[in-house]
Formats: C-alpha cells, sequence, structure tokens
C-alpha cells in the first residue's frame, strides 16, 4: 500500500500504540486529503487527555484509510480525548460531504491500489470471483499498531471477514 500523508515513520511508536481505523468509500481527492491531513496534524499535535499531551500519530492510506494512533506510554487516550477525535471526524463528514463511520464497508488491495465496497458489493465482488481467499484485505478491527502490522493486510482466508462472507474454499 502507498503511504499518502502522515507519520511516514510509525516504527518509532511502541508497538502497543492505540489504534482507530477509518475508512470512506469514496477516494477522497486530493484536495480534501490534503485538508484532512492539515486537520489531523494539527489535531495531532495538540491532543490531550486531562490536559497531558498525548503522543498522537495518523497515516492515511490511498486518500481512503485514514489510522489515528496514540502511543500511550507517555499519557493513555482518556473517553473524553477519544470523543475529541471522533469529533473532529464527525466535522469533517459533515463539512465534506463522506462517511468514515459506515462499518459496514470492506477494503481489499489489488496490489497496487485499495477498493472499498458494500458489504454487497463486497459479496457480488467473491461471486464472480474477482475477490477470493488469496485476496489481500484490510483488517479493520486491528486494535494497535502491532496487530495493524500483522493482520493489517491479511489474506481474506486469514481474516474475521472469511467468516462474514460466503467464500468457495477452493477459490
Amino acid at each position: 500500500m502507498n503511504i499518502m500523508k502522515g507519520i511516514n515513520n510509525i516504527d518509532s511508536y511502541h508497538p502497543n500504540s492505540k489504534l482507530w481505523i477509518y475508512t470512506v468509500k469514496e477516494i477522497l481527492t486530493d484536495e480534501m486529503s490534503n485538508e484532512i491531513a492539515k486537520r489531523l496534524e494539527a489535531f495531532c499535535q495538540n491532543w490531550t487527555a486531562h490536559n497531558k499531551e498525548l503522543r498522537a500519530f495518523w497515516n492515511m492510506y490511498d486518500n481512503r484509510i485514514i489510522l489515528l494512533g496514540v502511543d500511550e506510554h507517555l499519557n493513555p487516550a482518556s473517553g473524553c480525548s477519544i470523543d475529541k477525535s471522533v469529533h473532529l471526524l464527525q466535522d469533517i463528514e459533515k463539512e465534506m460531504n463522506i462517511n468514515f463511520f459506515d462499518r459496514m464497508l470492506f477494503s481489499y488491495t489489488d496490489g497496487s491500489k485499495i477498493h472499498t465496497l458494500s458489504r454487497d458489493e463486497f459479496q457480488q465482488a467473491i461471486d464472480e470471483q474477482k475477490i477470493n481467499l488469496e485476496t489481500m484485505v484490510v483488517n479493520t478491527l486491528a486494535k494497535n499498531l502491532e496487530e495493524w502490522a500483522i493482520i493489517g493486510i491479511q489474506r481474506l482466508e486469514d481474516s474475521w471477514m472469511k467468516n462474514l462472507f460466503n467464500v468457495k474454499l477452493n477459490a
């Protein structure tokens, strides 16, 4: 996957850094992506929990998937601080008419770019054999950087998504 924007040295953060993954269905325009990048950068630089600095980071992949994280070895994120991040993304959603919180989107990569589909579209792609057990999918349930590094992109056969979709075993 191509890292378009964000913290390119994500390895400098602790593997147990808490992670939130957001996906949009349509590819963001460069203008939208740049605006979101500015807002995420400013947010991460100023993000606090109970007036204590958070060591925060973000990445955007293919103008479609956003990782937002906190290295909790400095200070832990709190419910209120997490709410601040959600409110930021909700504000961006309203301004740009996009949706970061549709949890029925599923993403896969063809090796060069990420594709994001609704549940029905994903099943249709499986039925049409455009997606099979070997297809690399994006695991939006990775809860920290270590999980993201190991299972952030994995074969459908190894993913929790396999149980959600009707995938032929001989695919």
